[in-house]
């Protein structure tokens, strides 16, 4: 008897664990669709909101609210199909399928924000001019991946510069006359005189509007947006900056990371305590 009490509760606690996260899911969701549909205040209210206005890493996550929601959508759909099955006529095959995915998810999520937890330490030790994995430098890698995206895909390491707020690869990269790089690391560094370069056969300190007018027209995007963020973030580059960036989050994300992936291995032993009764039809 004290067998099929002990299951009973065992089976309330995984239905309170995941309507827990059936909720969480669901304020994603509404959070993702509110960025989408709020207008042009949406993010900064709703940082405020949630006391995350400060943080940058945030920021650039909220500037994509779809995937936001589609996260949301898809976590509480799958906690609310948890919740139904939990003491169900299938619970006996969900049990044991449910605990192996959350163990999974769990040592997943442990790993990443320990990861980045010591990537955070290395990136402070080289003061934001490298980037170090496990040990591997990842720098040399992240600068030729640059390098190609300024010259095959200009328009997105542009669009990245505005949510970053940063410019070229390097600091003072951008700044025009180079004084600390030469004109080929200009204009493979830095997406607007890459674009604008092949208007004007030259590298640019003054150009006038109808010149970027015609850049404009030729590259079918907003060139001279992006040459405005080169120019106002100059001293800000994009290596330095994502590394400041994966220095917060790597600190940020340590405690409620190891909080959930604590939490949802307690839902994993729970899930097997309830397999091994279902299997010894408790």
């Amino acid at each position: 008897m004290a067998r099929c009490l002990d299951r009973y509760v065992c089976e309330v606690a995984l239905k309170v664990g995941n309507a827990i996260v059936a909720i969480a899911g669901l304020f994603l969701l509404g959070c993702g669709l509110y960025l989408q549909f709020g207008g042009v205040n949406a993010t900064d209210n709703l940082l405020e909101f949630v006391k995350l206005g400060d943080m940058k890493a945030f920021r650039i996550l909220a500037s994509f609210p779809i995937w936001v929601a589609v996260f949301g959508g898809v976590v509480f759909i799958l906690a609310l199909v948890c919740f139904l099955c939990t003491g169900s006529k299938i619970s006996k095959p969900f049990y044991c399928c449910y605990s192996t995915f959350l163990i999974f998810v769990a040592v997943a999520i442990a790993f990443v924000v320990i990861v980045l937890r010591l990537a955070a330490n290395t990136i402070e030790s080289n003061h934001f001019q490298e980037v170090e994995l496990l040990g591997y430098d990842f720098t040399d890698k992240f600068q030729l991946l640059w390098m190609k995206g300024v010259i095959e895909d200009t328009e997105s390491i542009c669009q990245l510069q505005e949510v970053v707020e940063c410019s070229g690869f390097y600091n003072y990269q951008c700044q025009v006359p180079p004084s600390n790089f030469t004109q080929e690391e200009v204009l493979t560094h830095c997406p607007a005189q890459h674009k604008i370069y092949f208007t004007t056969s030259s590298l640019t300190t003054n150009i006038d509007n109808a010149t970027l007018a015609e850049v404009d027209e030729k590259a079918g995007w907003s060139v001279s947006n992006c040459l405005e963020d080169e120019r106002e973030f100059v001293s800000m580059g994009c290596l330095s900056t994502l590394a400041e960036l994966l220095y917060r989050m790597g600190n940020a994300l340590f405690i409620p990371g190891l909080i959930i992936a604590g939490y949802l291995l307690v839902l994993s032993l729970i899930a097997s305590y309830l397999t091994c009764c279902s299997l010894c039809c408790v």
